[in-house]
C-alpha cells in the first residue's frame, strides 16, 4: 500500500493493480477522491480489454506500466470508457491503437469539457484567492473557493493531452469477444453523466460499475436525474455478480451498490421536500448536512461531504423543469458552494465515521 494518497492522506485501502482472480484485474487509487479514479484489465487468449484510462498521462502511464507483464502477452485490443468524465478518458491517446468503445452519449458529452478548460478552472482558483468577491457569491466566498480548486486540481497535470474520443459507439447494450471470452457492455444512463456504462464479465462474475458505485466518497451527480441512477443500481443488483468494481474507492460486492442507492434514495426524498418548501439549493444541502438523520446515516462518514451541494442543486434543476447538463458560469457557481461547505465542515466537529458497507478488504500490492 502506498504511503499517502494523491492528495496527501494516509490510504485506507490498497492501491495499484489488484488480482481479483479470472484474468480480471482493478487498478485502484485511494481514497477516491477528486480523481482518484479507478479502471481495470479483463484479460483474454491473446488480447485483453482495459475498463477505462485517468485523469492525465502520467497516472496513465503508471497504470499501464503496472500491466505490462499482462498485457505484453495479452496486448490490449478494446479501450472501454465508462463515461465521459476526464478522469476516466483523458490518458486515452496513450492506448489510441486499440478499439475505443463508449456509449453514444458518453462520446457526444465527452467535448463538453476539455483539459484546456480543466487547466483554466485550476488556474481560477488562483485568481479566486486574490478576489474578495464578485457580483454572484458573497464576500469571502471567492477565496474558499479558490482554496478548494486550487487542492482539488493540485496533483493533475492536464498539459499536453490530446482528448482522443471513442472509434466505436453504441447504444442500449453490445457483448465483445476478448480473446474468447464475453465482455458485455451495459448502457445504464443518463445517470452520473449523460452515458454511464457498465463492463460485466460474466465468466468472473464480476462488473466494473463506473461512476455509478462510489463507496467511501459521496458520489457526484452531474447530469441525473436521481431515479436514473437508482434505477442504474437496480439493474446492477440483478446482475450475477459478485464482485463491484467502482469508479471511485474499494473493490465491494453488491452491498456497495446498496449503500449508494440508500444514499440517492434518502437525498431525493429530503432535497424534494425543502424544494417543496421553497429552500433555495444551497440552504438545503446544508440542512440536510446537519440534520440529525443525516448524522445516523452510515454515508455520513464519507469522504467529500460537501459535493451534496452539486447533488442537491442537480436534483432541484430536474425538479424545475430545467435541462440536464451545467454550463461554465452554473459550474462555477456550484463549486463556490461546494467550497463554502468544506469549510463550514472544516470548522465543525467532523461526523462519526461509519465503516462503508461492502468495503472488501484487499491485500497491499
Amino acid at each position: 500500500m502506498s504511503e499517502r494518497t494523491l492528495f496527501g492522506d494516509l490510504p485506507r485501502f490498497a492501491g495499484g493493480l489488484q488480482d481479483l482472480g479470472g484474468g480480471v484485474h482493478a487498478w485502484m487509487q485511494p481514497n477516491g477522491s477528486w480523481g482518484e479514479s479507478n479502471a481495470g484489465l479483463v484479460l483474454g487468449d491473446g488480447e485483453s480489454l482495459l475498463v477505462d484510462t485517468l485523469w492525465d498521462l502520467l497516472l496513465t502511464r503508471r497504470m499501464l506500466d503496472s500491466m505490462r507483464d499482462a498485457t505484453d502477452e495479452a496486448p490490449i485490443r478494446y479501450l472501454v470508457n465508462t463515461h465521459s468524465d476526464g478522469d476516466h478518458c483523458w490518458g486515452n491517446e496513450l492506448v489510441s491503437e486499440a478499439r475505443i468503445i463508449s456509449s453514444r452519449a458518453s462520446a457526444e458529452a465527452m467535448g463538453e469539457l476539455t483539459p484546456a478548460d480543466m487547466a483554466r478552472f485550476a488556474r481560477l482558483g488562483s485568481v479566486m484567492l486574490r478576489l474578495g468577491g464578485a457580483p454572484f457569491v458573497g464576500p469571502g466566498r471567492l477565496r474558499a473557493a479558490g482554496r478548494y480548486l486550487r487542492r482539488m486540481q493540485s496533483p493533475f497535470d492536464y498539459s499536453e493531452i490530446t482528448p482522443t474520443p471513442p472509434s466505436q459507439t453504441f447504444a442500449g447494450s453490445l457483448t465483445l469477444d476478448v480473446g474468447g471470452r464475453d465482455v458485455r457492455l451495459i448502457e445504464v444512463g443518463p445517470a452520473h453523466t449523460a452515458g454511464d456504462l457498465f463492463v460485466h464479465v460474466p465468466d468472473a462474475r464480476t462488473v466494473f460499475a463506473g461512476d455509478i458505485v462510489f463507496l467511501g466518497s459521496t458520489p457526484v451527480m452531474w447530469a441525473g436525474p436521481v431515479e436514473g441512477w437508482i434505477a442504474a443500481l437496480d439493474r446492477l443488483l440483478e446482475l450475477d455478480v459478485d464482485t463491484v468494481v467502482p469508479g471511485h474507492g474499494p473493490v465491494t460486492d453488491k452491498d456497495g451498490a446498496r449503500a449508494i442507492r440508500d444514499y440517492w434514495s434518502y437525498l431525493n426524498s429530503e432535497a424534494r421536500r425543502r424544494f417543496d418548501q421553497g429552500m433555495p439549493a444551497l440552504a438545503a444541502a446544508r440542512a440536510i448536512l446537519r440534520s440529525p438523520d443525516f448524522a445516523a446515516m452510515d454515508f455520513a462518514g464519507w469522504d467529500c461531504p460537501e459535493r451534496i451541494a452539486v447533488n442537491v442543486n442537480t436534483i432541484y434543476r430536474w425538479l424545475r423543469g430545467e435541462a440536464p447538463g451545467i454550463g461554465p458560469l452554473e459550474r462555477v457557481k456550484v463549486f463556490v458552494a461546494v467550497a463554502q461547505l468544506a469549510e463550514e465542515l472544516a470548522g465543525a466537529a467532523p461526523p462519526a465515521l461509519h465503516p462503508p458497507a461492502g468495503i472488501r478488504p484487499l491485500a497491499p500490492v
